[in-house]
């Protein structure tokens, strides 16, 4: 495949800091040899959402206010930092959570959402979604397509949303942008992708040296994911994976991605195909970093960097528009 040229590089320096050094280093020594002993199987996978419970122990460092929405097959979070009014006059990010098809959730990711809605100054919308093993790849877009619509009922303009996610949920902030025009929804202003799952193909990734290298997560777990959510009677769909879809209709986005993870091919082949599309777009590369580590490590410095540049891309690429009444 032809890969998009420069993409930029962090940190800046070309070294990364002490603390993450550190911290990949846990990962890779003891989380992931321990991951590779989980059989992927349903009955495992139900335990999964235990893991967002256990998050609800994990401190968040910037003072946020927390809504929480149940409206039909709508289940969301509003996050807003300290000093972000109510409503949605200025815009908001719809963040889908990542997890793998399998896990994550409001508890997992709320750290993130809060340093993005401090630094954005948006309430951030975290998105709950059905996964496996009780709902397929597509019910996933279903349920996003659907908080998207309800964030649009709130009387946002479509052009101040940001969709955002990471791993699964950068597949699925894609996904959700791509399949806006089928159910008949305005596109949103922009797209931002962290550490994004892009194609559930493994051909290629598996074939590529980051399968080698990938300090956190096995590769046969993806494959083996990819296999629940997406094959029917034994068959991958290609059109189920974003990186295959009508890119032309895509808005601005922002793809962010890890030098050795296992996922970087998907995140350069997107952007080369965005390029191709003539979608205007990012590719960041952190070096020395794990799988969606914002979302994991969120207080390390890089961590911090990336938050600080999806808030310049969110800028930039997003219209503060007058929210006009809900009808």
């Amino acid at each position: 495949m032809t890969l998009t040229p420069e993409p930029r590089h962090h940190p800046e320096g070309g070294r990364p800091s002490r603390r993450s050094v550190v911290a990949t280093r846990l990962v890779r020594g003891l989380v992931r040899p321990a991951l590779r002993h989980v059989p992927i199987t349903p009955p495992v996978l139900r335990v999964a959402p235990l893991i967002d419970l256990a998050a609800r122990l994990l401190p968040v460092q910037t003072g946020i206010d927390v809504e929480t929405v149940r409206d039909g097959q709508v289940h969301c979070e509003i996050v807003r930092a300290d000093g972000v009014g109510e409503g949605y006059a200025r815009g908001s990010v719809l963040y889908f959570h990542g997890g793998g098809f399998v896990a994550g959730g409001f508890h997992t990711h709320r750290r993130l959402a809060a340093a993005l809605s401090e630094r954005t100054g948006l309430p951030v919308v975290q998105a709950r979604y059905r996964y496996l093993p009780d709902a397929t790849v597509p019910e996933s877009v279903s349920d996003c397509l659907a908080a998207y619509r309800w964030l649009l009922g709130q009387g946002i303009a479509p052009e101040s949303v940001v969709f955002a996610g990471d791993s699964a949920g950068g597949f699925l902030s894609l996904s959700t942008a791509l399949g806006s025009a089928t159910a008949d929804l305005p596109s949103p202003g922009a797209v931002v992708a962290v550490s994004p799952w892009l194609d559930l193909d493994m051909a290629d990734k598996l074939a590529h040296r980051n399968a080698a290298t990938e300090p956190f997560l096995p590769a046969a777990a993806f494959a083996r994911i990819a296999e629940l959510g997406g094959h029917l009677d034994g068959h991958l769909d290609p059109a189920l994976s974003p990186v295959n879809g009508d890119l032309a209709t895509l808005p601005p986005t922002l793809l962010l991605a890890c030098d050795d993870e296992f996922l970087r091919l998907d995140s350069e082949v997107m952007a080369s195909r965005l390029a191709a599309a003539g979608v205007p777009h990012e590719l960041h590369i952190w070096r020395g970093q794990i799988h969606a580590f914002p979302v994991v490590f969120p207080f390390l410095p890089e961590s911090r960097e990336v938050t600080e540049v999806i808030a310049r891309f969110v800028r930039e690429h997003v219209r503060a528009a007058v929210a006009t009444p809900a009808a």
